[in-house]
């Protein structure tokens, strides 16, 4: 037991500390990233619970608000964690290091997998926390049973999602160890992760809505293939046996697969040791292109060969193709909502919006200098300009959101049956949303770069240069959501993004001018 909390604690250090930056700044750059994280999950829980609440209390299915909240949170919550789990459980770079100390292989990863579990559950208590509110504002006041069962069950329900998501990162280390093309099947089994997750996402859609039609359903449900949630309805309606079962349900089976995974955890971590030192040697001619292009396809190797990389990085463009698609396929289904939104003109700027937002999320450049590690000092020494460098990290960026924006203004286009004007109009913006996501994810790596984290996860998922690029990118499409609503009836919707489009190309021209100079030389004081 001392040695699986020594090593909770190191893991949990790690975790806290890769979310701060600068010297004396460790402690605010943790608090920061936790208080945003803590802020996402009260305000989200509480718009969900706070609608819900009413509408259920009208339907005579109060009681199934906080189970399907906690149902909406979990999955929430492994959607963040699902790709964090193979890299922070067996892609750490300490691993060796950690197996190679008298401390048993299960504290090494019910450790690891415990400072996962730190996460979920900051996540969720702070989700379900509003839903507790609504009820008790909805019944009128609560007992002392599901005062009591809400309580106890809040440490316990987290470790559902970090079950799953640590099976999904066994899966995909156990293919990437024992299958060839390692990085091919990681992806593959990653997107099909992630298509299970969405998929669960729109079965839950379709349970909310049956809520307010058939109630007595959705509790059949919660009897069968959603058991978990149905013992969480009648725990929290005093059932003392449903509480006793719902807590060993959440708990026996975390303990034993981490058990079962820890009895092979040496074997994984050599397979993928052995996979990552193989190299295939071949004499040949190479081609001299010029070094952006040599830079550009090494970035792309990194980013198309880290499944972790790619997923949270990519998981944008792939989210906002997946919907373009989805829209175009079900066209006749659209109609409808296009009516209630006075046809294109009004659902153009919603359109424009939320592909924005996706296309802020793959802010590859954000972390591409972190993942360099030590090893940057390779690419210093070599006789590489610092721009071309940047711009090879910029490009992989721009290779992710230009071609997405045009795939999916086209699809836009055929489903709302978008004016060429308007279509290209959007297309412009969405562009310059790319050019403005790719030099802004430069800066904020280069002004809060984490060279020493132990695994590639971390810095890609928990980072603060990760966080600042995305939540950076996305505000200033929220900033620009915000001016066009007083202005549009002045400019239009066209005129807007060509405004906005040249506002950004102008942050776009000034960012690549620091990025030149004063971000050169701090590239090479790193």
């Amino acid at each position: 037991m001392r040695d699986l909390w020594t090593v909770l604690k190191l893991d949990f250090k790690v975790l806290l500390q890769t979310f701060s930056f600068g010297g004396g700044k460790k402690r605010a750059g943790s608090a920061g990233a936790l208080l945003l994280l803590g802020f996402l999950a009260v305000y989200l829980g509480g718009v969900y619970a706070f609608l819900l609440a009413p509408m259920l209390n009208g339907a005579g299915a109060l009681d199934l608000l906080v189970p399907l909240m906690a149902l909406m949170g979990m999955l929430a919550s492994l959607a963040v964690t699902l790709f964090a789990a193979s890299g922070l459980v067996f892609g750490g770079k300490d691993n060796d290091l950690m197996l190679s100390l008298p401390v048993p292989a299960f504290s090494v990863v019910l450790g690891k997998v415990l400072a996962l579990y730190v996460e979920n559950a900051f996540f969720l208590v702070l989700w379900l926390l509003p839903a507790a509110v609504a009820f008790c504002q909805q019944s009128g006041g609560v007992t002392a049973g599901f005062a009591l069962s809400f309580f106890v069950t809040l440490p316990f329900l987290p470790l559902l999602p970090t079950l799953v998501a640590l099976l999904g990162g066994w899966l995909v280390a156990f293919c990437t160890a024992r299958l060839k093309r390692k990085t091919l099947v990681g992806n593959v089994v990653s997107i099909l992760l992630i298509l299970v997750v969405l998929a669960g996402s729109f079965q839950l859609n379709s349970l909310t809505a049956m809520l307010l039609e058939n109630a007595e359903g959705v509790r059949a449900a919660f009897a069968t293939w959603l058991l978990p949630m149905g013992w969480y309805r009648l725990a929290l309606g005093g059932n003392a046996l449903a509480l006793g079962g719902l807590l060993l349900l959440c708990l026996l089976p975390f303990l034993l697969v981490a058990w079962c995974i820890s009895t092979q955890y040496r074997s994984i971590l050599s397979g993928l040791a052995g996979r990552a030192s193989r190299t295939h040697y071949k004499i040949g001619t190479v081609a001299a292109s010029g070094q952006f292009p040599a830079l550009f396809r090494k970035e792309c190797g990194r980013f198309f060969g880290s499944t972790i990389y790619f997923m949270n990085m990519g998981i944008g463009a792939i989210m906002a193709l997946g919907g373009c698609v989805y829209l175009a396929v079900a066209r006749g289904s659209v109609q409808p909502y296009l009516e209630l939104l006075d046809g294109p003109d009004g659902a153009a700027p919603i359109a424009a919006v939320a592909l924005c937002l996706m296309l802020a999320m793959s802010c590859t450049s954000a972390v591409s200098i972190s993942l360099e590690g030590k090893t940057l000092w390779i690419l210093k020494e070599a006789p590489i300009a610092p721009a071309a460098l940047l711009g090879a990290k910029a490009a992989v960026t721009l290779m992710v959101t230009w071609p997405t924006a045009v795939l999916c203004t086209a699809l836009l286009v055929y489903a709302l049956e978008l004016p060429l004007l308007t279509a290209l109009a959007l297309a412009l913006v969405c562009l310059a949303v790319g050019l403005w996501t790719a030099l802004w994810g430069l800066w904020m790596n280069l002004l809060f770069p984490k060279m020493d984290c132990p695994n590639d996860t971390i810095v890609v998922k928990q980072s603060a240069s990760s966080m600042a690029g995305m939540f950076g990118s996305a505000a200033m499409v929220g900033l620009g959501a915000l001016l066009y609503s007083p202005i549009h009836g002045i400019i239009g919707f066209e005129g807007f993004c060509l405004a906005a489009a040249a506002v950004l190309c102008i942050g776009c021209a000034v960012l690549w001018r620091w990025l030149t100079t004063k971000g050169a030389r701090r590239l090479l004081a790193l």
